[in-house]
């Protein structure tokens, strides 16, 4: 193998190994910026779920204060019912009790 093969041989594989490193160093940059992307997407999703979360622990709240209000209505509701029964019984059982003067 004489002198000029061996140096066209070695500049081929030189060529070779540049264009190598140059793609591998393409990738991996495209990766790189891929992952920094991909972080400050993370961090975006991630305030939202903040964001959701309070969202919902608050709505949580709403709706417990408003099922405790609308079970005190509901007991105050019951209270004047039980009320109203108790008056209506006590007049049908005094009705019951008294004679009647038509009949009587």
């Amino acid at each position: 193998m004489d002198s000029q093969t061996a140096w066209f041989i070695l500049g081929l594989a030189g060529t070779f190994i540049s264009l190598l490193l140059l793609v591998v160093g393409f990738f991996l940059a495209r990766v790189v910026s891929d992952v920094r992307s991909n972080k400050g997407d993370i961090g975006k999703n991630k305030g939202s779920i903040e964001l959701v979360k309070l969202q919902q622990e608050n709505d949580i709240k709403r709706i417990e204060e408003s099922t405790q209000k609308e079970i005190r209505t509901m007991a105050m509701g019951i209270d004047k019912l039980t009320s109203n029964v108790n008056t209506l019984v006590i007049a049908l059982a005094k009705r019951g009790i008294e004679p009647d003067e038509k009949h009587g």
